[in-house]
């Protein structure tokens, strides 16, 4: 395990004692996990994004509850965060907003896959 991955300072967006947890209970699992988030997360992203053009506030709410629980995985608290906010408007049924925070949320996600990559290089 790579823990040395170029200029994250303090702003790391996965926790690294999350990550070394995953990796202490087996390497296979820390690896199988980056495989899933790699291939799983754009998919739920485009889904979300789908969700939202479609003013569909329970597809809202089931995917980025997904994309939270996802981002938990690696104590990525940030995408936690937003996928959370997004979460609980679909949970409301008003989604303002939500497309703003989409746009955020898929950065983050491609911070934390950058983060994930560089560890298990």
């Amino acid at each position: 395990m790579n823990t040395d991955f170029p200029d994250t300072g303090n702003d790391c967006p996965i926790n690294l004692d999350v990550i070394q947890n995953l990796h202490d209970e087996g390497e296979n699992l820390l690896g199988a996990l980056v495989e899933m988030f790699i291939s799983e997360v754009p998919r739920q992203l485009a889904t979300l994004e789908d969700a939202l053009a479609k003013k569909d506030p329970g597809a809202v709410r089931l995917t980025a509850h997904t994309l939270k629980s996802t981002g938990a995985n690696f104590g990525a608290t940030r995408m936690l965060g937003l996928a959370g906010e997004i979460e609980e408007k679909g949970r409301n049924g008003s989604l303002e907003g939500a497309s703003a925070l989409l746009v955020l949320l898929r950065a983050e996600c491609a911070r934390v896959r950058e983060a994930l990559e560089a560890i298990v290089r």
